[in-house]
């Protein structure tokens, strides 16, 4: 019930148009007299069904500035807020139910990266050692001759 779309790049990244709306994202006003604004979801409130989003304000007749309430399918999620690891297990669930392939994250990545050099190193100086045994072979082998 507390869904909103994602952003075009969220879509395509993840294959999944829309998701539950939480404190933190980052999200875009899509309808309404603030249409346009980008802001952090400050609080969602789960009764009345309604986001409260960071800069989105109105003046009561006593001057007072209140928080405008924002039903959040006039919102699209531009950043998600990945904090949580239940929230993030779900959002990899999904995207790979439904594009079949599984997500790998950045850090994920950057650490395969990581292993695969050093293990590139370490392959070279195994070269490096069996070429230098070798070479003491063949000096060997002159040396008897």
């Amino acid at each position: 019930m507390m869904k909103s779309h994602l952003s075009d790049e969220l879509y395509a990244k993840y294959g999944v148009r829309n998701f539950v709306v939480r404190k933190g994202d980052i999200v875009r006003i899509m309808r309404g007299n603030f249409k346009g604004h980008e802001g952090k979801v400050v609080e969602v409130n789960l009764k009345k069904m309604k986001v409260a989003v960071e800069g989105v304000t109105i003046r009561r007749t006593d001057n007072k500035s209140v928080q405008r309430w924002l039903d959040p399918s006039n919102l699209m999620i531009i950043k998600l807020n990945l904090t949580d690891p239940k929230r993030k297990e779900k959002l990899y669930r999904l995207a790979e139910e439904k594009k079949g392939v599984p997500i790998v994250e950045e850090e994920e990545i950057e650490e395969e990266e990581v292993k695969e050099e050093e293990e590139n190193k370490e392959e070279e100086e195994n070269e490096k050692e069996s070429s230098e045994e070798e070479g003491n072979n063949e000096e060997e082998v002159s040396e008897n001759e």
